[in-house]
């Protein structure tokens, strides 16, 4: 979907208001219980949606706010898209308060991750296409990306086993080894299987059974996941 100039403003006025409400957010505080260092993910822009959300976006309140960033010729940042991750206390809690595991998470009527309606699944973090670099890594989804990124892995976020579009994989091509890090599921499996048919210089990474990219970094450590990929 080509945005128009109203959108785009729309986005940036939101992502840099929820931007404006990350620190010391139940957000940041998520990403922390992920394993995750938020000083390390300012490049990502994250944010966190509370009660001063804009008109519209009422129902994404509770929510970390997860914005697709491009950079134009010029060198000016714009917003492509706005993906929302519900870290709501009840969705993500035990009820003694203690942060529940993400696999364990119960979301009632919505997923973990919500998009706009209309939106169509792009390519997280195309900062990193662009950097130069002869590897990187392809994930599911944007959390393993933070952490994969995170550990010095240069990566790229796909939204979902299901996510992938045929027009994604020339932008793949060029590069000596990329690296499809998994799930250690049966829909990972499908996944990375999937995309290196797809690609000759693909490498399938899985993560151990009932682990992924964020998981294994959180229980293992970072040299775990670059062994992965012999870095």
């Amino acid at each position: 979907m080509r945005l128009t100039e109203e959108r785009k403003k729309l986005l940036m006025e939101v992502a840099v208001q929820a931007r404006k409400q990350f620190e010391g957010s139940p957000a940041e505080e998520y990403l922390v219980h992920r394993g995750l260092v938020p000083d390390q993910l300012d490049k990502f822009r994250l944010g966190y949606v509370d009660d001063s959300a804009p008109r519209g976006f009422d129902k994404y309140r509770g929510t970390m706010c997860v914005p697709y960033l491009r950079r134009g010729a010029t060198g000016n940042w714009s917003v492509a898209a706005l993906r929302f991750r519900c870290i709501r206390d009840e969705c993500v809690r035990n009820p003694d308060g203690s942060f529940r595991d993400s696999k364990d998470e119960v979301h009632v009527g919505h997923g973990k991750m919500q998009s706009m309606a209309s939106d169509t699944p792009r390519i997280y973090n195309t900062e990193a296409i662009v950097r130069s670099s002869d590897v990187i890594a392809i994930c599911e989804g944007e959390a393993d990306t933070w952490t994969a990124e995170m550990c010095g892995i240069p990566a790229v976020g796909i939204q979902g086993v299901n996510g992938w579009k045929d027009y994604f994989t020339e932008l793949f091509i060029g590069y000596r080894t990329v690296f499809v890090l998994s799930d250690g599921d049966e829909a990972g499996r499908g996944f990375a299987q999937h995309v290196a048919k797809l690609l000759p210089n693909a490498l399938e990474v899985p993560m151990a059974p009932g682990m992924d990219v964020n998981r294994t970094h959180k229980d293992m450590g970072r040299e775990a996941l670059l062994s992965k990929v012999g870095m």
